[in-house]
Formats: structure tokens, C-alpha cells, sequence
């Protein structure tokens, strides 16, 4: 997800254009996209270099907390971001007159994803023995985990 912007850096300031993303699946470090990226940005040019802002979408392979099954989710998030030729701790770096939207997109579908990670919100989790965790039978699975903690610093004040 590369940009050439040589000509964006020659233009003045307030000069904008409008990008169509599509067909783009990145490798990123830390989710899997099952699905290409589609959206649109717009480059503006600052003094102090460049604003990218936009939308995208695309479908990310997840793992359920509850249940360890995988999963797709997905997922169409907004941004703005500075990039700049020498970057400060939070713009992105220009390099070679070439964005890479590539490190934006990983961090803003990852800030969009809930704190916990379910394929559906009655999931009842990895079961015992090949059982399924019954309503009848919760009560005492608490009781025993409630009995196993006790001893432990965790929980105490």
C-alpha cells in the first residue's frame, strides 16, 4: 500500500487529491486480512508535509478468547494522519517521496477491535471433556474455581 507523492511535495499548500484503495492485502504483523482492502483517502499538502485522511474496510481472521476458534470480523475504520519528511514522534515517515499506508491501516484495524475478542456474543467457551458447559453445572464449576483461587495473592487486597 505504497503512494508515490513526488508530485503531491511539488504542489502548494492546501493542494488535496483523492486516492481509490482497492485490491490491496498487505502482510501485517499482527492480524491477518481475509479480505482485500477497499476505500479512499484524500492527500493534502501542509507546510509541514503531507494529511492523509480517509476510510477503509477490509475482513480480519480473529481468534475467540472464549472458545479459541477462529473467526472473520469485519472491519471499516476512519483516520487522519501527518506524514512528513522528518517525522516527530507522531507523524509517519515520508521515504524515497513514497507513503506506506501499509503500518496506518494495521494500527487503526487493530484500535477498532472490541477489548474482548468473541465469534458471538453466546459463546460458551473451550468445553470439558467434550461437554458443552450446562446452566445446571456453572454454579458448581464457579464454586470449584472460586475454591482453587482462594489461597493465591491474586484477589486479595
Amino acid at each position: 500500500m505504497h503512494i508515490n507523492v513526488r508530485d503531491l511535495l511539488a504542489e502548494s499548500v492546501g493542494y488535496s487529491r483523492v486516492y481509490k484503495i482497492s485490491g490491496e492485502r498487505p502482510d501485517l504483523e499482527t492480524v491477518r486480512l481475509t479480505r482485500d482492502v477497499e476505500g479512499e483517502i484524500t492527500i493534502s499538502r501542509l507546510d509541514s508535509g503531507l494529511l492523509v485522511q480517509g476510510h477503509l474496510a477490509s475482513e480480519l481472521e480473529l481468534v475467540c478468547d472464549r472458545c479459541l476458534s477462529t473467526f472473520n470480523r469485519p472491519t471499516k475504520v476512519s483516520f487522519k494522519q501527518l506524514y512528513a519528511e522528518a517525522p516527530t514522534d507522531d507523524d509517519l515517515p515520508i521515504i524515497d517521496d513514497t507513503i506506506d499506508l501499509a503500518p496506518l491501516a494495521e494500527q487503526e484495524f487493530l484500535l477498532d477491535l472490541p477489548i474482548k475478542l468473541l465469534h458471538a456474543a453466546d459463546c460458551q467457551g473451550i468445553a470439558t471433556s467434550g461437554e458443552k458447559y450446562t446452566k445446571e453445572d456453572s454454579g458448581n464449576r464457579l464454586q470449584d474455581q472460586a475454591r482453587i483461587t482462594k489461597g493465591t495473592k491474586r484477589g486479595r487486597t
